[in-house]
């Protein structure tokens, strides 16, 4: 049962007349996550410039995107930039080593 539905569980409980912290305990959901609503993330314009800077440097990794942002002068964690690569599907292929023809059967 995801967080999401845990919250619409604890919502149902509560307009049935069940208090907070009971309803949290029922449908196993921490006090915490139930008051404190999360934040959308705000992350367009960021994937926008990850997907340029992917573009420009096709055979490189979220690494070094990381390092360009860095330069650019945004302060970002690397974890948020790994995560939206993945999100994008931004992985680059591992190139296939060719085989050496010797000429020897």
């Amino acid at each position: 049962m995801t967080l999401a539905e845990k919250r619409s569980v604890v919502a149902q409980l509560i307009a049935a007349r069940v208090r907070a912290q009971r309803a949290c305990f029922l449908a196993g959901l921490p006090k915490s996550s139930w008051h404190d609503r999360p934040k959308p993330r705000q992350d367009s314009a960021l994937t926008q410039r990850i997907r340029e800077l992917a573009l420009l440097h096709p055979r490189r990794g979220y690494r070094f995107i990381h390092a360009l942002l860095v330069q650019e002068g945004q302060r970002i964690n690397r974890k948020r930039v790994q995560r939206i690569w993945h999100q994008e599907a931004l992985t680059v292929t591992t190139r296939v080593a060719r085989k050496i023809r010797t000429g020897a059967t």
